[in-house]
This record gives structure tokens, sequence and C-alpha cells, in this order.
């Protein structure tokens, strides 16, 4: 559960820059990609706080918040008690619960898709992009946009809600063929953020007692 949440994340994350960079959405798409674009190019690190919920039909399965920090090839998540993190060296994996964490090889994560220029090289060939709305939120215009994979996936659409007056993503909603949905809220946003690297490192002052099993 922890490795398909963390998948999602990555992708509710970036999801933003592939949107922007699709050469094969419908004319109704086009002025939205352009506005993506502009704001996400620029961006060269970032901190997102959002909240996660999964549901199967009107059954809520989980929640839970979390936050991440991306700068180029690293990111640090954490939600509930895991943290999740990939220093450019190594990834690590932090389990409050039972205060132990693992070493891993960058090249064993499944989701090493930084910079984000890793995930457009096919970009055309995956998914299709359609614009479906516009409709008030919260008091707020939103632009709402389906992304579906052209190939097997785990999940047959990824629907984009599109903050209008700034064009960064609000919400993302994750489709699985069971019938599970796992919505994504952004609550706190904060392009080109100023992150230190140390976030990235494990410090083991920082866990004390910690149980460490390499995997390298």
């Amino acid at each position: 559960m922890q490795k398909k949440i963390f998948s999602i994340s990555v992708i509710f994350f970036f999801t933003c820059w592939i949107f922007a960079q699709n050469q094969n959405a419908t004319p109704q798409v086009a002025p939205i990609i352009e506005k993506l674009l502009d704001k996400y190019q620029t961006i060269s690190s970032i901190s997102i706080h959002f909240n996660m919920e999964m549901k199967n039909n009107s059954t809520i399965i989980q929640n839970l918040k979390g936050m991440i920090h991306v700068k180029n090839e690293k990111y640090y998540l954490t939600f509930d008690d895991v943290i999740m993190a990939n220093d450019g060296k190594m990834i690590w994996n932090y389990q409050k619960s039972i205060n132990e964490v693992s070493f891993f090889d960058t090249k064993e994560d499944d989701f090493s898709i930084f910079p984000p220029t890793k995930m457009l090289q096919n970009w055309n060939k995956e998914f299709d992009a359609k614009f479906i709305r516009e409709e008030e939120m919260q008091k707020k215009q939103r632009i709402i946009v389906d992304l579906k994979p052209k190939k097997q996936s785990s999940f047959y659409k990824i629907r984009l809600v599109i903050d209008k007056s700034t064009s960064y993503i609000h919400q993302i909603i994750m489709y699985e063929p069971d019938n599970t949905t796992i919505t994504y809220t952004i609550t706190k946003f904060t392009p080109n953020a100023t992150i230190a690297d140390a976030q990235f490192i494990f410090n083991k002052n920082d866990y004390p007692h910690v149980q460490i099993n390499d995997m390298r």
C-alpha cells in the first residue's frame, strides 16, 4: 500500500509538467497547456502539502495528509509515519512505527522520474488529454481535464482540476478499474521553494536507536 501511494504521489506531483507538454491535446485544451507551460517550466524546486482520500465506490478506505519536497533528482515524501526519500545517491525509507530505515540503490527506484523530462520522451504515445468543463468550486473557477492512458495501466483515467486564476493544479483524481478512486487535494503549493540539500539526506542522529537495513 505504501509503495502504491508513493507511486501515485509522484504522478500527482509531475502530472502538471506532463500535461503541459502534451501535443495530442484537443483544441479546447491548448490554451490551458500554454498557461501551465508558462507556470511550470521555470520551476526548479517545489514543496507541496496535500490530502489524500482513497475510496472504493462510496466506502472510504484511507485518509491521510502528506508533504513532498522535490529538487532536481532529489525528493522527500512523508505521509502518516513514513518517510521516503532519494538523496541522489541512495533511496531511504523510514517507518516511525517500528523505528526502522531501509537503504536502497537508486537504480531500484521504480519511481525515479526526475527530472520531469524523463517522463516526456514518449508522452505523445502514452496519453490523450480532453477538456471536460469549467465550473465553480469553493468560490473559485476550476478547469477540469481528463488524461487517459493509451496503453494498459493500473488506472484508466487521471482527472485534473486546475485553478483557472493561477493555472496551478488544485486536485488530481486517479480512477482504477475496480472502482477505486484516489483523490489528491493540494492544500499548500510553493514553487521554487528554498530547500536545503540536507533535507534529503538521512541523518542517523535524528533517529535515536534506529534499526538500519542496508539493501544496497
